[in-house]
């Protein structure tokens, strides 16, 4: 049986259940008579029935660890808290695991009168959004892996396919991986059929990035929801989860305003569900001193997990693949300075391009004079500065992380 924290999914609703008998049994049994045995000094039915569930009970926690669980984390399945940070005693880590049953595609951090159904007084979660892009996702992981913290990643599928291993590397750090459409598109702007493609292919896209399913749990881009894609993610039984509190991370480049932004939230709130964005560098330069805050000021991390997992669709996934089978003959055709950030290169090892033979070189000639027709032709435009600063309303770097023209 999978183990997640210190309790097996089946241990922890087993225990409800004797929890359950228990407190039947209290209601049968006269409180007279409950544990003593009978005037033949043999022991009562109500007495082996103490026994019996009191046994029951210890030997399931003696196998999990124990379970701690408010009612209102019950009924979203939390299954307690999770294992001990080894090797640093005084990490923040992950204080309890929630597991979320996405049946009917339920909404989480939405306003409302139960707003906070995951979460307790001083409870946080953590999520980022937009990833990966290595040369900010990479710091945020060993921040988080300092802490012993784990946080939700909603990952756009472009941008998993353009870096797959910083995607797998994320989940074998222990996070969790989520979806946030293909291209980030607003999708209560556009149509129905274009928002079921962004919704779909994006899940498919990080799937295939990934080698495994993903999570079923889905951000709207901008939080911009519309009624028939809450519908939709309902019949696909996915989780529509929104946030609690901004970082506006993507407003500022200085760590200490993105920190500022959040502790004052948290202030006022007193707990939540965290926007962050793991494309952002504010986010990536102030994670560490982050969590520290989040620590000295008495806040516990709760990490999601699903209960099942995300299926995708055969139309879709093969979407995914031609796309991914295009992107890897666009970059095989690009000089490696322009496609390092997606295509690493170990380190003292040369590179095997794939023209690079004695063949292809042969057949380049050594140097051609410009034709007559050249030296009449008008001046190149200057090229264009590379907009590093996407504005918060601008897609462009979801097809060109680093904004080359």
């Amino acid at each position: 049986m999978e183990k997640i924290g210190w309790v097996a999914r089946g241990e922890a609703a087993q225990l409800m259940s004797f929890h359950v008998g228990l407190g039947r049994a209290r209601r049968i049994c006269k409180p007279r008579t409950w544990g003593h045995l009978g005037d033949d000094g043999s022991m009562t039915d109500c007495g082996w029935q103490r026994l019996l569930i009191g046994v029951l009970f210890a030997a399931l926690l003696m196998r999990g660890g124990g379970v701690a669980a408010a009612d209102s984390d019950i009924a979203t399945g939390a299954i307690g808290p999770a294992a001990p940070c080894v090797g640093v005693p005084d990490a923040l880590g992950v204080s309890r695991i929630a597991e979320i049953d996405t049946t009917d595609g339920p909404r989480f951090g939405v306003p409302g009168p139960d707003a906070y159904p995951l979460l307790q007084d001083k409870e946080v979660i953590l999520t980022f959004d937009d990833g990966p892009i290595r040369r900010y996702t990479e710091p945020i992981l060993d921040a988080l892996d300092e802490q012993c913290v784990k946080a939700t990643f909603f990952t756009v599928g472009r941008m998993a396919l353009a870096d797959p291993q910083t995607l797998r590397d994320t989940a074998a750090r222990g996070h969790t991986i989520a979806s946030h459409t293909w291209s980030h598109k607003r999708l209560d702007r556009i149509g129905s059929a274009a928002s079921k493609q962004e919704i779909e292919l994006g899940f498919s896209a990080t799937t295939l990035a990934l080698g495994r399913p993903i999570a079923p749990l889905f951000r709207f881009p901008y939080l911009g929801e519309s009624s028939a894609m809450r519908a939709h993610l309902k019949t696909r039984h996915i989780a529509n989860v929104a946030i609690h509190i901004d970082s506006r991370d993507f407003l500022t480049r200085n760590p200490t305003v993105m920190r500022n932004n959040v502790m004052s939230q948290l202030a006022q709130k007193g707990r939540g569900i965290i926007l962050f964005h793991d494309i952002q560098p504010s986010t990536a330069g102030g994670m560490r001193a982050l969590l520290k805050e989040l620590k000295a000021k008495g806040y516990k991390i709760v990490h999601i997990v699903p209960k099942g997992q995300a299926a995708t669709l055969p139309a879709f996934d093969a979407m995914a693949e031609r796309e991914a089978q295009r992107r890897k003959l666009a970059l095989s055709s690009q000089p490696l300075a322009d496609r390092s950030v997606v295509w690493p290169v170990t380190s003292g090892t040369p590179e095997q391009l794939p023209w690079a033979t004695e063949d292809a070189r042969a057949a380049q000639p050594v140097s051609a004079a410009p034709s007559p027709a050249s030296k009449n032709s008008p001046p190149l435009p200057p090229p264009v500065r590379p907009n590093l600063r996407p504005a918060m309303n601008d897609d462009s770097w979801a097809t060109n992380p680093l904004g080359r023209p």
